[in-house]
C-alpha cells in the first residue's frame, strides 16, 4: 500500500535547527515535530501542516509531502 510521508527532518537539517528548536520555532509541542519528522502518525491534523509549511515559508505542498511506493 502506499503512504504519504513527510520530508520535514531534511528540511530542518538543512536550516540547521534541532527538532526542539524547530518546535519552538512553530509553536508545535516537540512531541508532534517529533512524530512528523519520524512518520509515525496515522493522520496529520491539517493546522499542523500548515504551521509547519508557514515556518519554512513552503507554499506547495509538494515540497514536504511524497508518495512512497510499497517495496516489491
Amino acid at each position: 500500500m502506499r503512504q504519504i510521508k513527510l520530508t520535514l527532518d531534511g528540511h530542518i537539517k538543512r536550516l540547521g535547527y534541532s527538532q526542539k528548536e524547530f518546535a519552538e520555532l512553530s509553536g508545535l509541542r516537540t512531541a508532534t515535530i517529533s512524530q512528523l519528522v519520524n512518520n509515525k502518525y496515522d493522520r496529520i491534523q491539517l493546522a499542523h501542516l500548515l504551521t509547519v509549511m508557514e515556518t519554512l515559508k513552503i507554499t506547495d505542498f509538494n515540497e514536504i509531502l511524497t508518495i512512497e511506493e510499497p517495496p516489491e
